[in-house]
């Protein structure tokens, strides 16, 4: 009985302790001392050898085998594996100081002590980054062989909750004008925030509608914190930018799963959910415009209009800080500037007059793309690509399996969006728009919207059927 326990929530226990430390950080720019997350990471990889999680028929000893079996044929774990240790090179090669040379009358970045070889001006900085990114090669792995479809849903039911507590904790504390939740609500500062909420906001659309299809007991908790709860963080902590593009993406999806839901669940449930849904926005509409008009989001509005002088006033200063990461990585374009290497060099790399645009914010390039390339290089660059690409891939294989093969699939005589998991529909929907802000802001510098991103995209292909050759052969 406690080996059945353990195989079935030990791991999935461990995997939450890693996605939830970096939410302690979440509301913080610049951060620092991610020791812990390593550790646990460490301890979740151990875990995962011992007691993966055991299919029907299956022994334990069944299920080693299988989760090893996989690991070593997985791309990704070798491409992780790689791009970990070019980060730790940059750690153990780190150490760079300003130094001023008086024949030229200039400050520069001193050489590393290994001039060819990955390097970092920070080494704390560089160190914080292999922990985050251990903690995303170590949660993808188990999310990839380890975990059971069951524990999967169990994990992304239990993070969407967490975040919607969080983002309604948060909202609290704002309204209560506590800094530096109320900074906060501008957009600005720590660009990932409203990201972070707004993610788990499509993506807690998606859970909570799997759910229901299933008949699932604890649906209202999920509608509180995945749906209102990240609702009110989006709405607070997004910029105003990125709140459009939210509230857009979830009013469409919001209709998606009522028409998916319509095959599952009575017409009582679709009403009820229809009407406590217009009741909630309609609700926050009546708090914001009667009995809270300071609130952030009209003032996030207000400044977005006329929206030709709004979309001036945020290219300027990313026109400036990309051609500044450019700039940086010219100088460095294979191993790049090391973990955080920007927020040293930028200010070597522009005049005054622009860096009066910047210089609020230092560490970010607002393109997460930009920055990517400025502090890894080609190198670092080309590997996390083809890692995203490992991870996506296994989602198009299977939804080609299920547009091409219908009839093997639950829901085969209804439209392809139907057929497929309404989880893996947000999840799709949720990585898009996180790519997309990702080319206008800096969500991904935040560890715990990675993890978040690594931990959705990683489950995505176990809530998809995985056909057979005697199904694609039948």
């Amino acid at each position: 009985m406690i080996q059945k326990w353990l195989t079935k929530y030990g791991l999935v226990f461990h995997v939450a302790c890693v996605c939830l430390f970096p939410l302690c950080y979440l509301n913080q720019s610049r951060v620092f001392g991610f020791i812990p997350l390593l550790w646990l990471s460490f301890i979740a990889a151990e875990v995962m050898l011992v007691l993966p999680s055991v299919r029907r028929a299956e022994t334990l000893a069944d299920a080693r085998h299988r989760m090893l079996y996989g690991l070593v044929r997985d791309p990704f774990f070798y491409l992780g594996a790689v791009f970990v240790g070019m980060v730790v090179a940059q750690w153990l090669n780190g150490g760079c100081e300003l130094v001023y040379l008086p024949d030229a009358d200039v400050w520069e970045v001193s050489n590393p002590v290994v001039q060819w070889a990955p390097f970092c001006v920070e080494p704390r900085a560089a160190l914080t980054q292999v922990a985050v990114f251990v903690a995303c090669l170590t949660v993808g792995v188990i999310l990839r062989h380890a975990l059971s479809k069951t524990s999967k849903r169990l994990l992304l039911q239990f993070l969407v909750c967490v975040s919607g507590g969080l983002a309604l904790f948060f909202v609290v504390q704002a309204c209560q004008k506590i800094q530096p939740y109320m900074l906060q609500t501008t957009g600005l500062g720590v660009p990932a925030m409203g990201a972070f909420f707004g993610f788990w906001l499509l993506m807690g659309m998606g859970i909570l509608a799997e759910a229901m299809s299933r008949g699932q007991r604890g649906c209202g908790l999920l509608f509180i914190l995945g749906f209102v709860g990240n609702l009110l963080g989006m709405l607070f902590f997004a910029s105003a930018l990125a709140l459009a593009v939210y509230a857009v993406l979830s009013g469409l999806l919001f209709v998606y799963l009522l028409m998916y839901l319509s095959a599952h669940v009575s017409k009582l449930a679709q009403l009820k959910l229809f009407f406590v849904s217009m009741i909630v926005v309609g609700g926050i509409m009546v708090w914001f415009v009667f009995l809270y008009p300071q609130n952030p989001v009209g003032a996030k509005l207000k400044s977005a209009l006329p929206l030709t002088e709004y979309w001036s006033a945020i290219t300027a200063t990313r026109q400036v800080r990309a051609e500044a990461a450019i700039s940086i990585w010219q100088k460095h374009p294979w191993v790049g500037v090391g973990a955080d290497g920007f927020y040293h060099y930028v200010g070597l790399s522009v005049d005054t007059r622009k860096w009066a645009l910047i210089h609020d914010e230092p560490s970010y390039v607002l393109n997460d793309w930009l920055q990517c390339l400025c502090e890894y290089g080609v190198l670092g660059m080309g590997l996390l690509l083809l890692i995203v690409i490992t991870l996506i891939v296994p989602v198009c294989y299977r939804a080609r399996n299920i547009w091409k093969y219908r009839t093997k699939c639950e829901d085969g005589d209804r439209v392809f969006l139907f057929r497929l998991s309404p989880i893996v529909v947000a999840g799709v929907w949720a990585t898009i728009a996180c790519f997309f802000e990702s080319c206008f802001a800096s969500p991904f510098r935040s560890a715990g919207l990675l993890l978040a991103w690594t931990c959705a995209v990683s489950a995505l292909p176990g809530f998809m059927p995985m056909l057979t050759r005697s199904d694609t052969q039948g």
